[in-house]
């Protein structure tokens, strides 16, 4: 018992190593890495992930080449040319994906396909 206390005191002690080395995104005043839903977390069997990239973002097996961002106070609107896995560049489609910044690791998300939505970062 004294065991398993002191590993999961241990795990928890490197969790925020972890998300220490993370950087953030150059697109984006958030930490690159994968988010999720906050109802239904990063466990969740369906869990609509999106990936902050760098430079990109994702979305499950989608990746979308940002095209231009927009910054108004805390708030971003991208525009997206979203291409599915295996497919072309000229079969993308474009997209308004708005997301609304509350730290560096939460994000309200919305596009022309979904409502506004807390994501909160899971890696």
């Amino acid at each position: 018992m004294r065991k398993m206390a002191s590993t999961i005191v241990a795990l928890g002690l490197l969790l925020p190593g972890t998300a220490l080395s993370q950087s953030p995104s150059s697109i984006l005043p958030v930490l690159t890495g994968a988010y999720a839903p906050a109802e239904g977390g990063c466990e969740a069997a369906a869990a609509a992930f999106v990936y902050v990239e760098d430079k990109g973002i994702g979305a499950n097996k989608t990746a979308g080449k940002v095209l231009s961002v927009k910054q108004d106070g805390s708030s971003y609107v991208l525009d997206v040319l979203w291409i599915e896995a295996g497919s072309d560049e000229s079969d993308g489609d474009r997209d308004t994906v708005r997301i609304d910044v509350k730290d560096d690791r939460s994000f309200y998300f919305s596009n022309t396909a979904s409502k506004k939505t807390l994501m909160r970062w899971c890696s």
